[in-house]
């Protein structure tokens, strides 16, 4: 594949910003295990790409030095392990078996310049990049060439968006060469993030482009359909307004094209509960204690209120439905299939043990109340200490929930006197000295945090198996211990009957081929 087939697309870069922005692009579109060729002259501005695109992935700080010497540069990024190579001191092609860049790597995005000077050994790349210098001046054209047409064309997609953000940014006074875009990290949604930064003042960008909805799989419906996933800008916005007039810390809408998908937020930094857990070199409980006190007594809060009425209900269908990726994911996963009979029966014991909830007022519950959407302010006061991000996929539901998300976390492990410790305050300060009321709400977190971890399980195999996103399988032990002690509690029986019955191996370690 060489640039001026019909695969490609070229690019007038009239500036080093505009070389950048290219840059930029092709970060949004890259995957885990894309391999991506830059060639050009001496000169012609490779690095000046490659440096952009790299920063584009970690921060717009990282130094991002010449591989000429040391050929590969590993960097950890956005979207996992990258190796930035430059093959233009190698004595020969074999050289690169030693480098290791001959070996196909699902798990990291490479990039290597001058790789024309290992022949034919690297195979073909996803992307082939050529650079051409045009005149004195910063000039470029720069022409892509794609593996597939369709990944040229999520590249074409990518420049015809861009128009239009760039459009939106002018409008919100957020555009020019003075200001540096980076891009953060999306986690497994689909939306794609930016940090702005003017002058030391900074912004986030939310760019959420509404896609196709997903395969049926009941009903004539799609899975983001049954479980309510949000699918477009309107719903966050709503959502997130209704918080702010709760007095819940989430982002300040700066501004917002709910149309076209682009939506400017106050930045709220980045000390997300996952890192400042991550930089706690104690081990005393008590030194993520206010970051958890202030996250509960958000929830308390939040859950003093009715749910609005434009919130979907998360009833017992839903619920099924969730957890259905246990079933449809991880089982496979371990080499064990369910029959239809069995799986009727597994959607039938969690429409009954919905049947728990009967009575209980339900509360706006975020469904994704963890570590990396939530940020420590210190420096604000009350609520507003703790920062809430995608809050999107709220519903109407048990109160339990959100503690469930809290407290028992994919990502960190959360002690168990601490955890003990903040579902007793939340009791406390909800139910008072209402004994049977505390003693139900237990009861619904043992429930719902089963029901929680069992749809995660299955969120994290196919994460990994569909998407290539394999770094959410180091998390997968929390979730089966996660799992196992939810089992334990009497209200768990029928799940664990089934268990028991068609999947009695299903928390062992895997055995055979993926």
């Amino acid at each position: 594949m060489e640039p001026g087939d019909h695969t490609t697309l070229s690019i007038e870069a009239d500036d080093v910003f505009a070389t950048q922005r290219c840059a930029n692009w092709l970060a949004g579109i890259c995957q885990q295990g894309d391999t991506i060729f830059l060639t050009g002259e001496l000169g012609a501005g490779k690095t000046t790409l490659a440096r952009a695109f790299i920063q584009a992935l970690t921060t717009v700080d990282t130094n991002v030095p010449s591989p000429s010497f040391t050929l590969v540069q590993p960097y950890d990024t956005a979207k996992g392990p990258l190796f930035h190579a430059d093959l233009y001191r190698i004595a020969n092609a074999e050289e690169v078996f030693e480098l290791g860049l001959s070996d196909a790597e699902a798990e990291r995005i490479t990039l290597i310049e001058w790789a024309e000077r290992a022949e034919q050994l690297l195979g073909e790349p996803d992307f082939h990049i050529r650079i051409v210098h045009r005149g004195t001046d910063d000039r470029r054209r720069i022409d892509i060439a794609a593996r597939t047409p369709a990944r040229l064309q999520e590249l074409a997609d990518m420049l015809r968006r861009e128009k239009s953000l760039l459009a939106f940014l002018a409008d919100a006074g957020w555009m020019g060469e003075t200001i540096t875009r980076m891009q953060i990290a999306g986690d497994a949604s689909t939306r794609r993030y930016e940090r702005l930064d003017r002058a030391g003042n900074t912004a986030v960008l939310m760019d959420w482009c509404a896609g196709p909805d997903g395969p049926a799989i009941f009903d004539g419906k799609s899975y983001s359909q049954l479980a309510h996933l949000a699918e477009a800008v309107p719903t966050y916005c709503r959502v997130s307004r209704h918080l702010a007039g709760l007095g819940i810390g989430v982002p300040e809408i700066l501004s917002a094209d709910e149309p076209r998908g682009f939506v400017l937020l106050e930045d709220l930094g980045t000390q997300t509960l996952d890192i400042v857990s991550a930089e706690d070199a104690s081990d005393e409980e008590d030194d993520l204690s206010p970051f958890y006190l202030e996250a509960v007594e958000t929830l308390v809060h939040l859950h003093g209120h009715a749910a609005p009425d434009f919130l979907h209900n998360y009833d017992g269908g839903v619920m099924a439905v969730e957890t259905s990726l246990f079933l449809d994911w991880y089982l496979p996963h371990q080499n064990i299939e369910v029959s239809a009979a069995a799986r009727a029966q597994w959607m039938d014991i969690w429409q009954s043990i919905a049947d728990i909830f009967t009575g209980t007022s339900p509360v706006c519950v975020l469904r994704d109340f963890h570590s990396v959407n939530l940020l420590w302010r210190p420096h604000k006061q009350g609520r507003h200490r703790v920062g809430v991000i995608d809050v999107q996929d709220a519903l109407a539901g048990p109160a339990a929930y959100d503690l469930v998300s809290l407290l028992q976390d994919a990502r960190i492990d959360v002690a168990d006197a601490l955890s003990t410790r903040f579902i007793g305050h939340y009791i406390a300060r909800r139910f008072g000295d209402d004994a049977p009321a505390g003693e139900n709400f237990r009861m619904q977190y043992a429930v719902l945090g089963l029901q929680r971890n069992l749809k995660i399980a299955g969120i994290f195999i196919r994460l990994a198996a569909r998407d290539n996103k394999w770094k959410y399988l180091a998390h997968l032990p929390r979730i089966i211990t996660y799992i196992e002690k939810n089992l334990r509690h009497e209200a768990a029986a029928p799940v664990r009957q089934w268990l028991t019955t068609h999947a009695p191996d299903w928390a062992a370690p895997k055995q055979g081929a993926d």
